[in-house]
């Protein structure tokens, strides 16, 4: 008898995007790494953000997980208009409505507006999980110490304790050279902002079943968000751009195109 899951692989609302998918050292079948990500409370799926295949792939792995008891999580808005974002999805206000005050992202129509619009149609839950820019914006000149003692931050838990994710992303700042001379930040400060956004996208899905979609360093080498969860009860997808270079340990499932 063909699985369920194995029917959803082949004849799913959208088809298979393609590609290899790697965990470890083993190539493995849509039907297994569907089957093993259904079993977890917490499925991130890690992108870089102009890559059409990987946008693909995340509306085919919302299209396979959705459910009433998971939720769709995105990076690409921000906790303040959650309360928009909710009565856009309980069709309440407009989808222009929705867009001029939600500050979406450049490539929201084409790349993310398909899986809020899946979520919409069959009555699933998003979550704006990224914390509101402002306060990224202030700890990168600042510190910690500028927004701790805002409102809804003082209670906010921040694990710094990864070597590996300090040492990526200062390793990030300091290859991106030129483009940096422009901004007179400590990167150090920089590293902070980055941890806020981990913990409060953390804390947004705290105690929920969901996909999250985030840019794959968020979520590559186990760092980033998970860093910042309390459960364990999560597995990490990384779908590879242009490029890039393959490791197993990037994430629990590499997905790669074919040549």
């Amino acid at each position: 008898m063909i699985s369920l899951v194995a029917i959803l692989c082949v004849t799913g609302v959208n088809p298979v995007p393609g590609g290899v998918i790697h965990s470890g050292a083993d190539i493995v079948s849509c039907d297994l790494m569907i089957s093993s990500l259904q079993n977890v409370d917490v499925v991130f799926v890690g992108e870089k953000h102009d890559d059409s295949f990987a946008h693909d792939w995340e509306l085919f792995l919302w299209q396979s997980l959705a459910s009433d008891e998971r939720a769709l999580a995105l990076e690409m808005f921000e906790t303040d208009v959650q309360s928009l974002l909710d009565s856009y999805l309980a069709g309440e206000i407009s989808r222009e409505e929705f867009l001029a005050d939600s500050r979406p992202w450049s490539n929201y129509d084409t790349d993310y507006s398909p899986m809020v619009e899946y979520a919409r149609d069959g009555g699933f839950a998003v979550i704006a999980a990224n914390v509101p820019r402002t306060y990224a914006a202030m700890v990168a000149r600042n510190g910690f110490a500028s927004v701790l003692s805002e409102p809804g931050f003082e209670d906010l838990s921040i694990d710094s304790s990864s070597t590996l994710y300090r040492e990526m992303f200062l390793a990030t700042m300091e290859a991106m050279g030129d483009q940096m001379h422009g901004m007179p930040l400590d990167p150090e400060n920089m590293y902070r902002a980055q941890l806020l956004k981990d913990a409060v996208m953390a804390r947004s899905i705290e105690g929920r079943s969901v996909v999250f979609i985030c840019g794959s360093f968020h979520s590559d080498f186990h760092s980033g968000i998970p860093d910042q969860l309390s459960s364990d009860s999560f597995l990490t997808v990384s779908i590879l751009g242009e490029g890039e270079e393959y490791s197993p340990d990037l994430a629990d499932f590499v997905i790669i195109r074919e040549n």
